[in-house]
């Protein structure tokens, strides 16, 4: 069976988009000239199935409302003028250029999984660090054995900032409010990162410390740096002084970094950067550049190139970029398997890695816009918990559980995380978050009332003057 579905157009330019479509299945009186409809703008062809018990056509309405179990647009249809029996309405899980989704449909929340995503990255951060902490491990970490430029932290890592690249642009394009954007970015990243700095300092280091606990609390100076700059990776004192790696947080120094593209963003933004498209675009392709082909030049904001550190504004600036374009840039099966295919073409060439990350993180991002992902969503975003309590509980289980192996430091470290990083969820990262979104209305809401104020007075006073 045939369906098509041709667009009406106006000013030469079609009325809907055609990824806007959803199914609906009923009988059509009439003959073939009677089964055309015009319909919200669309001009519908209608064809028989081959039984001749229902017509299949689709329609598009703009208005909204919908029934929610339509997917992944919600459209609510009112009785077709062109259809006399009954029908009924099925979601159709296709869209124009083989199922085509825009970025910016992607970003709606009902439309992607990326707390699911993000949970999975935090995930292989644990298990990409077991293979370096757990003692005795002979084990090599499989990925980057594999790839052999990079390994499984790393890649979450680099999701991470690519992602963040993308809803950060994103939350500024949509509200370009400064106040809106710090209180957002402060009440999502201090409050989890400072209690899991509060529990490793007040309770793990007193009882792991081999240091007397009265030698142990007179380092002052240790305890208020690590509360003063949370986001930097600490040593406690006595504590895993004989592990691996004596680090008691040591994955957290990517917070730093991620924090200084924050206020990047927020200073290009101030300088009315993202409003002048082509200029936005050079900006974001030269730290895109320069960051990817000459790391150590990071150094010029204060960071670091350590690990993979030099290289990471450019997994932000990538996301920024999709951002910036998200009314046009595509996610769909075919720019992914053309993707895959690049790396695959280049992948015994010096140019594999450059051509990986791409089809690597594009993909990631179609994942979690399909329907199986989708459908296994989560009642929180336990992923920033499990990413800052994580390498405690890990180097608490290796030198708990020297005898342990790094598949049971994984499995262990990541159950313990998961539970820890629920419970961080619903008591501390929920509530603030809604408490920063709170302070931004209340904060908007006085900004309005003192400007209409100001100018009722200066109504007021024309008429004196």
């Amino acid at each position: 069976m045939l369906i098509k579905a041709r667009q009406q157009r106006q000013g030469g330019r079609p009325v809907l988009p055609w990824h806007s479509f959803v199914l609906v299945l009923g009988r059509v009186p009439g003959g073939k000239k009677q089964r055309q409809s015009v319909y919200d703008g669309m001009v519908l062809d209608i064809h028989n199935d081959p039984n001749r018990q229902h017509d299949f056509f689709f329609m598009f309405s703009s208005r909204v409302e919908a029934p929610s179990t339509l997917r992944p647009y919600k459209t609510h249809l009112p009785q077709p003028a062109s259809c006399g029996d009954s029908y009924r309405v099925l979601p159709l899980r296709i869209h124009s250029e083989s199922s085509s989704m825009k970025l910016n449909d992607a970003l709606h929340r009902d439309n992607n999984n990326a707390d699911l995503l993000r949970l999975i990255a935090a995930c292989a951060v644990i298990w990409g660090h077991a293979y370096a902490l757990v003692p005795g491990s002979t084990t090599t970490e499989p990925i980057g054995q594999l790839l052999g430029f990079d390994y499984s932290g790393s890649l979450a890592v680099e999701f991470f900032f690519f992602l963040s690249g993308i809803l950060v642009t994103n939350s500024w394009i949509n509200n370009s409010s400064p106040l809106n954007f710090i209180l957002a970015r402060f009440f999502r990243v201090f409050p989890a990162v400072l209690v899991s700095a509060a529990a490793c300092v007040l309770l793990l280091g007193p009882m792991l410390t081999t240091l007397p606990l009265n030698s142990y609390f007179s380092n002052s100076t240790v305890f208020t740096a690590i509360f003063r700059h949370p986001y930097v990776e600490y040593s406690l004192p006595g504590v895993f002084e004989h592990s691996n790696n004596p680090l008691t947080n040591g994955s957290i120094w990517t917070i730093r970094y991620e924090l200084i593209m924050y206020a990047m963003l927020l200073a290009a933004g101030l300088c009315g950067v993202f409003r002048h498209k082509l200029f936005a675009t050079v900006v974001l392709i030269s730290i895109l550049a320069i960051s990817m082909f000459f790391p150590e030049e990071v150094e010029m904001i204060g960071l670091m190139n350590v690990n993979i550190g030099g290289r990471l504004p450019a997994f932000f600036a990538f996301g920024a970029l999709l951002a910036l374009y998200k009314d046009q840039a595509s996610i769909n099966i075919r720019i992914v398997s053309g993707l895959i295919l690049f790396a695959w073409i280049c992948r015994h060439g010096s140019a594999f890695q450059f051509v990986f990350y791409p089809a690597f993180l594009i993909t990631a991002l179609w994942l979690m816009t399909t329907e199986p992902i989708k459908a296994l969503r989560l009642p929180g975003d336990f992923s920033y918990g499990v990413y800052v309590f994580g390498w405690p509980i890990q180097q608490v289980m290796a030198a708990v559980f020297p005898n342990f192996g790094v598949h049971a430091n994984q499995v262990v470290t990541i159950a313990a995380s998961l539970a820890l990083a629920s419970i961080s969820w619903f008591v501390i990262e929920k509530p603030c978050i809604r408490y920063g979104r709170q302070l931004g209305r209340y904060f908007a809401a006085h900004s309005s009332r003192e400007a209409n104020a100001e100018a009722t007075l200066v109504t007021v006073r024309r008429p004196s003057e």
